[in-house]
Parts: C-alpha cells; sequence; structure tokens
C-alpha cells in the first residue's frame, strides 16, 4: 500500500505541474461564470406589478365585479374575463394569488391557480366550494337536464417539472467533461512515461504493476472528477448569483430541487464511472507511443459517451429494464431517474454493479497487458 502511495503522490504531481490544469479547469470555469452573469445582468428587466387585491376570475358565465371580503388588508374581488383562459393565465393582470375559473364546459370546470402559498391554496378551495355552491343556485333552475360533473384543478406551476430540464441536461453536462478530462489525463500516464523515456524505470522499479496501476488509475479519477464537479459548481453558483440578483436564470438550477440522497447516489454513481473509464484510459494509453496518440485514440471512447448522453435527452417515459444494462446510456439513465424521483432499487443495482465489474474487469486487462511485448515497444 506504500508503493500505491508513492505512485499516486508522484502521479498527482506530474499532473499538477501542467499549466494547463491551472487555466483549463480552474481559471476558465470562473472567468465563464462572471462573463454568463455580467451578460445576464445587462438583460432589461420586466418590472412586474404587485397585486393590490385578489381576484377570483370567472370565464364564460355572466356576472358583476363583486367585493366579497379580504384577506392581510387586501380586498378579495370576483370578476369576469373575456379573454380565454389559456392566454389570460400568462397575462400580466393574472397573479400568483388569483384564481381563475372556466365555466365554459358546464359539465367540466377547470379551476387555474398558482400552488404558490396559503393565499393562493385558501383562493384555490373558496373558488372549488364557489364553483358547486353557486351551481344549483345558476344552472340548475334554468337548466334541469343539466348534471354537474366534475371540478379539475390545474396548478399551473408545475413544482413537479423543476428538475426535468436538468434532468435531460445532466448526463450530458457531466459524462461530456468527465471522459474528456480522462482522455487528457491517461494519455500522459504510461505513454507520457514512454515519450519522456522513463517508462522502463518505472517497469523495472520494486513497486508491484497493480500499485503502479492502481496509482495512475487512483489519479486520474481523482483530478478528473474534481473538473468536472468544478463545471457543475461553477453552474449552481451562477444560477445562485442570478436569482440573488433578480435576473433570468441562465444557468438552469435555480429552481431545482434535489434532497441530499439525491445527490449522493449522484456522486457514487459518478465516482464509479470515472473509475471505469479511468481504467479504460491507462489502458488505451498503455499501447501508445506518446501523450498525443494515446489522447487521439480515445476520441472514440469520447464521442461514443457524448453519442449516449445526447441519446438519453430525447428519452421519452420510462426505459425497458434491459436498457439499464447498455454501457454508458444505463449511467445516463440513473441520473435522470434520480432527478425525476423515480428511480428503481433494480435498475439502481444493476448500474452499479454493471459499472463496477466492467471497471474490474478493464482493470484486469490493463495488468494481463502491462508487460506485454507490445507494450515494452
Amino acid at each position: 500500500m506504500s508503493g500505491l502511495g508513492k505512485v499516486f503522490h508522484h502521479e498527482m504531481r506530474k499532473i499538477l505541474k501542467e499549466k494547463a490544469i491551472l487555466f483549463g479547469f480552474l481559471i476558465l470555469p470562473i472567468i465563464t461564470l462572471f462573463i454568463t452573469v455580467g451578460i445576464s445582468l445587462l438583460q432589461p428587466k420586466t418590472e412586474q406589478s404587485k397585486a393590490t387585491s385578489y381576484v377570483m376570475y370567472f370565464y364564460g358565465i355572466d356576472m358583476e365585479k363583486t367585493n366579497i371580503g379580504s384577506i392581510d388588508d387586501k380586498q378579495i374581488w370576483i370578476e369576469k374575463v373575456e379573454e380565454a383562459p389559456e392566454q389570460f393565465i400568462h397575462s400580466e393582470k393574472f397573479h400568483n394569488c388569483d384564481v381563475l375559473v372556466d365555466f365554459s364546459d358546464i359539465e367540466h370546470v377547470v379551476i387555474y391557480y398558482h400552488e404558490s402559498d396559503s393565499i393562493s391554496n385558501y383562493m384555490k378551495m373558496s373558488a372549488e366550494s364557489f364553483v358547486r355552491d353557486s351551481f344549483d343556485q345558476v344552472y340548475k333552475t334554468k337548466h334541469a337536464h343539466l348534471l354537474f360533473r366534475t371540478v379539475e384543478v390545474e396548478d399551473i406551476t408545475l413544482k413537479d417539472n423543476n428538475n426535468r430540464m436538468i434532468a435531460m441536461l445532466l448526463p450530458y453536462m457531466l459524462i461530456l467533461p468527465l471522459t474528456a478530462n480522462i482522455a487528457n489525463f491517461a494519455g500522459d500516464t504510461v505513454a507520457g512515461d514512454k515519450q519522456r523515456g522513463t517508462f522502463y524505470q518505472v517497469m523495472l522499479s520494486p513497486v508491484p504493476p497493480i500499485s503502479l496501476i492502481m496509482g495512475k488509475i487512483l489519479s486520474v479519477s481523482l483530478i478528473s472528477l474534481f473538473s468536472s464537479g468544478m463545471y457543475i459548481g461553477i453552474d449552481v453558483l451562477g444560477s445562485k448569483i442570478c436569482k440573488a440578483m433578480d435576473t433570468k436564470d441562465v444557468f438552469g438550477f435555480a429552481d431545482v430541487t434535489v434532497t441530499m440522497n439525491q445527490v449522493l447516489l449522484i456522486l457514487l454513481y459518478a465516482v464509479l464511472l470515472c473509475y471505469l473509464f479511468s481504467n479504460l484510459g491507462v489502458l488505451i494509453s498503455l499501447f501508445c507511443k506518446d501523450a498525443a496518440q494515446a489522447q487521439t485514440a480515445q476520441l472514440p471512447v469520447t464521442l461514443g459517451c457524448t453519442l449516449a448522453s445526447m441519446m438519453s435527452m430525447f428519452r421519452l417515459g420510462t426505459s425497458p429494464s434491459s436498457h439499464y444494462l447498455i454501457p454508458v446510456y444505463n449511467i445516463c439513465l440513473i441520473f435522470q431517474d434520480l432527478l425525476n424521483g423515480r428511480a428503481k432499487m433494480e435498475n439502481m443495482l444493476m448500474v452499479a454493479l454493471s459499472l463496477l465489474i466492467m471497471a474490474v474487469l478493464v482493470m484486469v486487462i490493463t495488468l494481463l497487458s502491462y508487460k506485454s511485448e507490445k507494450v515494452r515497444a
């Protein structure tokens, strides 16, 4: 284990000596953050008028504007609207605590509202009560043959969909930089030693081959995971800054709701994925003469991962269990399921075990290939 620690420390020092690391994975993301937030702040802001009263709007029914009480020193009104509900609910006149009752279909009344706080919920419940109580008084005497059938309540806010966009983009946002980073870092592990003429010294060292390989794999995994996490962290920070400054969130993380368990599970799968591709990157580097050739040889892996993540972006609904056995694509599905709150335990175990088994197999192949003639050449 002491040999493993020495190799890991040596590889980390070698990676961190590269000036591209400091610029590409520390300075560049911070510069990008300030530029993006700065552009957002330059966008013209639309002033939102504050509601001076709460209104229960009705469409498809004749009624006069009437005051029916007050909440928190604000008056509650009943008012008729002529504009179609689909347009009216998106107008500036319809505020977060207002309610729109669509009476155009007597047998199927729809109530539109924003589920934002206790006042909006109170307005919604008042609208439901008003609709049921008023039906007998307004319609039954005139249209005795009509029966009041249903009241549909529609939350315009759609809180359950807050994570949908990030769930669609996260596989692409995480997997692409992760595999690209691994391709850069892993290319210099063995092929870089050959290029510098230190490969044979490493092979003749008393450190066991498994410690040499594991030290290289762990160093690549750690720095790749850290640099990829930097990009995600910068995006989250950008969303927080935009929200604090009351400007448009161009990063898309402001309204995302995740639990600590979801974050930890996503991190666990990211670590497994990183370990797998670090193994593969070191294996490819074994058969290359220099770092540039190794990075070129890993392009198909990066492109394949990018394609898999893009395919998952167009996924509709749930996927059959067999899809959770497809390499790389399965991890994209799990990321999406975790953020959408529909991850199943059997699928999670299937993906975790498949990633771990593949990583171990690649590592065994790497160890067996380490002293082959092709590697020495």
